[in-house]
């Protein structure tokens, strides 16, 4: 009876090691496959994130594309004003003191529309620099003819830590690139 408990208890621990082995295979087995999805998963998502990036960046490209291109003579008025508008808005947004704006409409080089602006500002250059940089991530081709930046004069100034002012003058360009038929 003895040797009957004895095989028995044997051949109970021979299962549950196999059991255990089995278990501990197929466990493996799957977490290797999960891992490669896993893989496989990240992979994808960073060529989609880099698609999306892409497409952003591209549309953006075609907005100043279309935003550049015509098929006419001249600048319009409301794109001019609207320019205008978004120079002031900047403006605003920089805290620069508005001494004077003007535009011109210069000479036209065959193919291309070009109009120029003459802007005096006051600020302190960490104002000029922000309003350059907010100026340059405008959908136009916009091109800085003339930038000229000079000390205001200051009569008993109130405050010694106060930033320093500057006159600001610059002129710029706004191109657009005629179609051709």
């Amino acid at each position: 009876m003895k040797e009957k408990y004895l095989l028995f208890i044997v051949g109970m621990i021979l299962v549950t090691i196999l059991f255990f082995w089995v278990a501990n295979t197929n466990l493996k087995k799957n977490i290797t496959e999960i891992e490669r999805y896993d893989k496989r998963i990240k992979t994808s998502l960073e060529k989609l994130n880099s698609a999306m990036l892409m497409d952003a960046q591209l549309s953006q490209f075609k907005e100043i594309l279309d935003n550049t291109l015509t098929t006419n003579e001249r600048f319009s008025i409301d794109e001019l004003n609207d320019f205008r508008r978004e120079i002031e808005r900047l403006r605003d947004n920089n805290k620069l003191k508005l001494i004077r704006i003007s535009d011109t409409n210069k000479y036209n080089e065959p193919g291309l529309l070009e109009h120029t602006y003459s802007l005096e500002l006051e600020g302190t250059f960490q104002q000029m620099g922000k309003f350059i940089s907010d100026l340059e991530a405008q959908n136009y081709i916009i091109k800085i003819q003339y930038l000229d930046v000079s000390p205001t004069q200051v009569s008993g100034k109130t405050d010694p830590n106060a930033p320093n002012t500057y006159k600001i003058t610059m002129e710029l360009s706004i191109y657009k690139v005629k179609k051709e038929a």
